[in-house]
């Protein structure tokens, strides 16, 4: 099995918040225009909109950071927040599963953390590939079988 490495993407998240700091002073402005704001309201507004910018600013820092790379022994998460290593012996269950908007989701029990694989890694049909291989090469405990039966 060779070494790839998954990158989370990061459309998904940041679109709808870019969307909103260019819609947000807009509409904003054209409220104050049209009726003028009392100053605290108005300051409590722009609190708002410099906390959702800086938000919208560390998703995006943490986002860009995640990788999960399926190695020949190993599976590592990493972002900013640190390096997970798991190995077949650290995990206990492995859950496949569709979310409550049809999205393809793993999710990984190792001790008692759980970690999550989901269609915002790039390419996922891979990622999925290489940890259903992952799995049955180590036999590791999954819905692996169920799970592959509805997809058919």
């Amino acid at each position: 099995m060779d070494e790839h490495d998954y990158v989370y993407q990061l459309r998904p998240l940041i679109v709808p918040g870019l969307m909103f700091l260019i819609l947000y002073p807009l509409i904003m402005g054209s409220v104050h225009f049209f009726r003028k704001l009392p100053t605290m309201e108005l300051r409590v507004l722009i609190g708002i909109y410099v906390v959702s910018g800086l938000g919208i600013l560390a998703l995006w820092v943490i986002g860009k950071s995640k990788h999960v790379q399926i190695e020949e022994e190993q599976i590592v998460f990493q972002s900013l927040l640190g390096e997970h290593i798991l190995e077949p012996k650290d995990i206990r269950r492995v859950a496949f599963y569709f979310d409550g908007k049809g999205q393809e989701v793993a999710q990984i029990r190792a001790n008692d953390e759980f970690y999550y694989v989901s269609e915002f890694y790039f390419p996922f049909p891979e990622l999925m590939s290489d940890l259903e291989n992952f799995i049955q090469k180590y036999g590791l405990r999954s819905n692996l079988q169920s799970y592959v039966g509805l997809n058919k």
